[in-house]
C-alpha cells in the first residue's frame, strides 16, 4: 500500500493541530484524520466508531507500517504549508 494523495488543513488550535485526508493506492480515501502535536512529535487519530457512525464512515484501524507511511505523508504536507 502506498499513500498517493495527502490533503491537510491546519488548525493550530488547542489540541488538534490539523485535519488530514489521505488517499491510498488511488482507491481508498481516509478523511478526518486528526493531527495532534505532543511536544516535538505529532500523533494521528483516525476516525473512531462513534464519530464514523455519525458521518456515515467506517472506523479505521491502521497497522504500524501503514500508520508510519500515513504519518510521514501528513507531516511532509504540513511542512510544505509552513
Amino acid at each position: 500500500m502506498q499513500v498517493t494523495s495527502t490533503r491537510v488543513r491546519l488548525l493550530r488550535g488547542k489540541g488538534i493541530y490539523a485535519i488530514a485526508s489521505v488517499t491510498i493506492d488511488y482507491e481508498l480515501t481516509i478523511n478526518d484524520i486528526k493531527v495532534f502535536r505532543q511536544g516535538a512529535d505529532f500523533n494521528l487519530r483516525f476516525p473512531n466508531t462513534e464519530n464514523a457512525k455519525q458521518n456515515n464512515q467506517f472506523s479505521i484501524h491502521a497497522d504500524e507500517h501503514i500508520y508510519k507511511e500515513i504519518k510521514a505523508a501528513v507531516l511532509k504536507q504540513i511542512n510544505s504549508l509552513l
